[in-house]
């Protein structure tokens, strides 16, 4: 029983910690492979420090954990004295209350706190921004508080309630009796408390992601958008440096813990040492320095000379320095010193214009696709461009102007262009099977197939399939194209957008509709995927602009960075790493002769010309198409192989582990 026990015991350890040596191990490795260990070096570590912008969103992090988890201590600790003098029945109802921040999903609870924000900052206080840093504290603080309540509670019963009367009858007051007895007796419970807040705080990523504006961001809501190329091996040190350091802090939150048990309730107040007032006095001088640093900073932050330009753009959607390319915006930077950029992504269209339309953030760049630029246009959500300050756009080649959505060309300046199209394995896919859009509903890759995660790239491929056209507006054509959704979706092992890389890339699917560049970066990653388009039924043929929303506060500085992106060198070096087609003259010459002569990023024009763009609908049809993608996805699930995605065996799973756990420490019974 033992040897099965101590067995069991190694199995937890090793599932909740082998993950974590895995990222330790890569972080030392000298290659960018997870499954072969090249050698042993520190350069990582090294490029680590040496990377500005990931230290600044570490800095960042740090900041709004260090100050959310001084306030919440302070108050938690204080609500919960006040929670411990209620009457039992109160008390009950109070802690019941505060247990409700930490039941609830994290995703209700960031949207509920970012309505609130918009509300009161648009609304009530006419904010041009309502969400920023402050708003991210407000959020971090109020998830924080419960966490240092039901550390310091356990506490506060533990005490002798004898021990404050008695430093009362000696001569303290009650607030002395506070500091010098009861905040003394319950500080294992603060410190476990903070500690708890702290690690919460810095891992947060759901929440944060709903409440942050433009202007800040945290390292988790920044590493969400590292999906479409593989993760750089100075991230994985980064990680491995936070792990160490939460591991760090809950081993001594354990201690304490270890120690307050241990040590027995005294019926007499000890003396304080000379030394553990010092020694107090010394930690709580270090963390007001830390506190009044992080907010100097921060004032001093805000005050700077330099221009914020804030840039929302796909994600990794534009050079950044990896793979011995340009660093673009760094470029920027450096030509035009007095500018600064803040550069954010999103996953989709629909994504972006939901961040825009639900307004409290201030954005001066934005690069959407052109169906959503007629969208934006038709609300009155973009300015018109000052063309003087962007003499580049001579380089636009005249087939990207005067288009469907723009057709004034008053709002927008072409980005890129691309197409959509098949990506398939070709060690899994017979290419007997590689013809048309119907190799999506082929019932032999059952499980195996991917589908758009939005509504309007998801009924293209349907409709290109039914001979429908993409940009219809009669709903039994909707209908029509929502069916043969339906009846892929039994086939489909999961609805993605960026999260396709890691799946085609780990042969974890074998085919799936995606945008030409992304599937290029793809086919570098595997040799064994292929790219189709399918000529005779259609594609879609797309282009993605630079405009400035009208929420902007910087349009001068926008424009010139829209100049700097149509420069022809600097399009070229941009589109050697998003594997784009630039719409620039002249761009393809400064690019790498292999992705500049590739039939993937640069089909030929009579291919091309089969392809169609997508116009704008109105919002009824919209409305339309929403809703029957969103019965489509919830009647069928999102895969076919319910033996791998079934929530049954999962819960299964941790139950058993669950209940092993108690059996092997639960107390045994003695021997009479």
């Amino acid at each position: 029983m033992k040897k099965a026990n101590r067995i069991l015991t190694i199995l937890i350890f090793a599932f909740l910690y082998l993950p974590m040596l895995v990222l330790v191990v890569a972080s030392f490795n000298t290659g960018k492979d997870l499954t072969i260990f090249q050698g042993f070096t520190l350069d990582n570590y090294k490029a680590m420090f040496q990377d500005k912008d990931l230290l600044a969103l570490l800095g960042n992090s740090l900041l709004i954990s260090i100050l959310s988890t001084a306030v919440a201590t302070a108050f938690g600790t204080l609500s919960a004295v006040g929670i411990h003098n209620l009457k039992p029945r109160l008390r009950k109802t109070v802690m019941s209350l505060t247990n409700i921040p930490m039941t609830n999903p994290d995703i209700v609870t960031g949207i509920s706190l970012s309505l609130l924000f918009v509300f009161i900052g648009s609304t009530l206080l006419h904010q041009k921004e309502s969400l920023n840093f402050w708003t991210l504290l407000i959020a971090h603080i109020t998830f924080n508080l419960p966490y240092v309540i039901l550390n310091v509670m356990p506490k506060l019963k533990q005490m002798n309630p004898a021990l404050q009367d008695a430093a009362m009858d000696l001569g303290c007051t009650p607030v002395q009796s506070f500091f010098k007895v009861t905040l003394h007796e319950i500080m294992p419970g603060i410190v476990s408390g903070a500690i708890m807040a702290f690690t919460m705080s810095l891992d947060d990523f759901v929440i944060s992601y709903f409440v942050t504006g433009s202007g800040f961001l945290t390292l988790p809501v920044e590493i969400y958008s590292y999906t479409k190329k593989p993760m750089q091996p100075r991230v994985y040190a980064m990680f491995t440096l936070l792990f160490l350091l939460i591991f760090v802090l809950m081993v001594t939150m354990n201690l304490l813990q270890i120690r307050a048990d241990k040590k027995k309730v005294s019926k007499q107040v000890k003396p304080v040492s000379k030394g553990q007032k010092v020694f107090r006095r010394v930690c709580a001088g270090v963390c007001a320095v830390g506190v009044l640093l992080g907010c100097t900073w921060l004032i001093l932050s805000t005050r700077q000379k330099k221009v914020t330009l804030n840039v929302m753009n796909w994600g990794q959607n534009i050079a950044d320095g990896s793979d011995e390319t340009m660093d673009i915006v760094a470029a920027f930077e450096e030509k035009y010193p007095h500018i600064n950029v803040n550069y954010t992504t999103y996953d989709s269209n629909e994504s972006l214009y939901a961040k825009l339309a639900g307004g409290g953030l201030t954005v001066d760049l934005i690069i959407p696709s052109d169906y959503m630029i007629a969208r934006l246009i038709s609300e009155n959500m973009l300015n018109p461009l000052n063309f003087e300050n962007i003499p580049n756009y001579r380089y636009v080649q005249e087939q990207f102007k005067n288009t469907a959505y723009d057709p004034d060309n008053r709002y927008s300046v072409p980005y890129t262009w691309g197409t959509v199209g098949i990506l398939y394995n070709s060690k899994y896919v017979d290419e007997a099977d590689v013809t048309g859009w119907e190799l999506l509903w082929n019932e032999k890759y059952a499980g195996k197939i991917l589908q758009f995660d939005n509504s309007r790239d998801a009924f293209g491929v349907a409709q290109f399939l039914s001979g429908i056209s993409i940009n219809t507006t009669d709903t039994a054509e909707l209908k029509l194209a929502a069916g043969k959704l339906a009846e892929q979706n039994p086939l489909v092992r999961q609805y993605v957008m960026d999260q396709i890389y890691g799946i085609m890339e780990g042969e974890n699917a074998w085919i799936a509709p995606y945008y030409a560049g992304d599937c290029m970066m793809m086919m570098d990653a595997n040799p064994d995927l292929r790219f189709y388009l399918p000529e005779e039924q259609g594609f879609n043929l797309f282009i993605d602009a630079m405009c400035v929303p009208s929420c902007s506060e910087n349009q001068a500085e926008a424009e010139l960075f829209i100049d700097f992106l149509c420069d022809p060198e600097i399009s070229g070096a941009n589109m050697d790493y998003i594997c784009y087609g630039s719409p620039i003259e002249g761009a393809r010459d400064y690019m790498d002769e292999y992705l500049a002569e590739s039939d993937v990023i640069y089909p030929e024009q009579s291919i091309l010309d089969k392809g169609v763009s997508y116009l704008f609908l109105p919002a009824e049809t919209n409305r339309i198409m929403d809703n029957l993608f969103m019965e489509v996805r919830i009647a069928g699930g999102d895969t076919v192989e319910e033996e791998e995605t079934s929530v049954l065996p999962v819960v299964l799973t941790f139950s058993g582990l669950a209940v092993a756990a108690a059996l092997l420490f639960l107390p045994k019974r003695k021997r009479k």
